[in-house]
């Protein structure tokens, strides 16, 4: 345990449970209460993460009845990826600032609402709206649900927590193409949003019964220019990237985007040296782990979702698989995950999370390389299979020791929630940084293969092996950022003397 964190009595009563004491609840009520909150928290982060994926098979069905044009198409999916990514920062913060209960309810009950109003859309526009305001809701659950799992559990169960925390994560991304597919042919396209409904509140009532609504933190003076700028500055940033993919990176709307939203995070950067509660202090990121995990954070992202979307590609253009069947295709992909995470939250106990995300960023490495050895006439279970389990245990490893590295020293009262939404915002900014560099990287190179005037499996298949070479390269590089971090036991952190010994 390290020298800012609380006592597992503390973490019992943000868990809802009343601290220990000689007439307290008994220790097997306090354990069944914590698991109950992880399973709470767990429960939403699968529902956030789940809906970046489960409406992408959809987009046809919604395309055809609601008459959107192509271009306007590509926000029912942008539209949630900015207002998640470009509020995680401030949502984490707001954890630390207010009650974390009441930002995680508030979270609930903007994305179950705007779950309901996505829906029962009519138009276009109603559609486009409530995914707007879907990730409003998503970027308050993720953020302030993370800080109550770094409150509530501490050492060796914080590590085991992070690991059920990062293979329902991972999971959820292949169970979405699963339970898209599923939904929309057996059902309608209306289904893979009012699915979160009554599973939303389920989450609700449990939090009511089980998360404490004590006050996390002392009040202290809000940051508003801070939290302004970066959240405008995150969005734009995004934004640009995610129009990159259509205009082209060299496009006027492209550059003066990025260049806008860079001004306003030099500008937050500024905010922050002088206010005297920032946003985000500066001084953690002269700590290595927080630096070092959450650059990982990006590469890992930048790496992963890439790789997801144009697999799923291959298997559906070049292999000719359905939608069905490219979900079904990526179940094993999903076990790899969660059986991985689940290890590497016993091994991180041990080892210490440098080895974890090196062997990590490692196998992804040597999976990517594998998977750009596709052929036109594949097969699933010679060119896909091997590869997308390799890739899986990477991604499972990653999701636990990235996570692990950035809070194990961010877990001080008044850091938590800053420790999740730095996590969770690198997430979704590389991200998109990654598909869209992908992106245009493939398209380009397909573009250069094709002869006829509609893309062709040749040419689709040589822009896709692109894309896995240059996702090999944000692997290699995450295998040599892991380098920055300090091997840390969980549980049994290392004073810096003995740091500056062990390297």
């Amino acid at each position: 345990m390290t020298s800012n964190e609380k006592p597992d009595s503390d973490a019992v009563a943000l868990a809802g449970e009343p601290a220990p004491s000689a007439t307290s609840a008994r220790p097997s009520d306090q354990v069944s209460g914590r698991v109950l909150v992880l399973v709470v928290l767990c429960l939403a982060q699968f529902m956030c993460v789940l809906d970046d994926t489960i409406v992408n098979i959809a987009l046809p069905s919604i395309q055809t009845d609601l008459g959107f044009s192509g271009t306007g198409l590509q926000w029912v999916l942008n539209g949630y990826l900015l207002t998640f990514g470009g509020l995680l920062l401030l949502a984490g913060r707001a954890s630390d600032f207010f009650v974390r209960r009441t930002v995680f309810l508030t979270g609930l009950v903007v994305f179950g609402l705007s779950s309901l109003t996505c829906g029962l859309a009519a138009s276009p526009a109603m559609l486009v709206v409530s995914r707007i305001v879907q990730g409003m809701g998503a970027a308050m659950l993720s953020a302030s649900a993370l800080a109550i799992l770094t409150a509530t559990f501490t050492g060796p169960a914080r590590a085991r927590a992070f690991g059920l925390w990062g293979g329902l994560s991972g999971a959820a991304g292949a169970t979405g193409v699963l339970l898209g597919g599923l939904l929309t042919s057996t059902l309608s396209w209306r289904w893979v949003f009012l699915v979160n409904v009554p599973v939303l509140l389920l989450v609700a009532v449990l939090t009511l019964r089980r998360v404490s609504a004590a006050r996390t933190a002392e009040r202290l003076p809000l940051d508003p220019w801070g939290a302004i700028t970066v959240t405008a500055g995150l969005g734009l940033l995004i934004f640009g990237v995610v129009k990159s993919d259509q205009a082209g990176w060299a496009a006027p709307v492209t550059l003066s985007t990025l260049a806008a939203g860079v001004v306003l995070l030099v500008v937050f950067l500024l905010i922050e040296r002088t206010h005297p509660s920032p946003l985000v202090p500066l001084g953690v990121f002269a700590r290595r782990n927080v630096t070092g995990g959450a650059i990982c954070a990006l590469l890992l992202a930048s790496t992963m979702l890439g790789t997801f979307f144009f697999l799923s590609l291959y298997l559906q253009q070049v292999l000719g698989f359905s939608a069905l069947q490219n979900g079904v295709a990526f179940l094993p992909f999903a076990i790899a995950v969660m059986f991985s995470a689940a290890m590497s939250s016993q091994l991180v106990t041990k080892a210490g999370f440098k080895p974890l995300l090196m062997g990590g960023f490692g196998l992804l490495v040597v999976a990517l390389l594998w998977l750009a050895q596709i052929g036109l006439h594949g097969s699933y279970w010679v060119d896909v299979l091997g590869p997308a389990l390799l890739a899986g245990v990477g991604l499972g490893t990653l999701l636990v020791s990235s996570v692990t590295a950035t809070t194990q020293d961010l877990s001080g009262e008044g850091e938590l929630g800053l420790a999740s939404g730095l996590v969770t915002s690198t997430n979704q900014v590389g991200g998109a940084l990654g598909l869209a560099i992908l992106s245009t990287a493939a398209f380009a190179r397909a573009d250069s293969h094709q002869a006829a005037p509609v893309a062709t499996p040749e040419s689709l298949l040589a822009g896709f092996q692109l894309a896995f070479y240059i996702a090999a390269g944000f692997a290699l590089l995450g295998f040599l950022v892991s380098a920055l971090v300090t091997t840390r036991v969980v549980g049994h952190p290392l004073n810096e003397a003995q740091q500056m010994a062990r390297h």
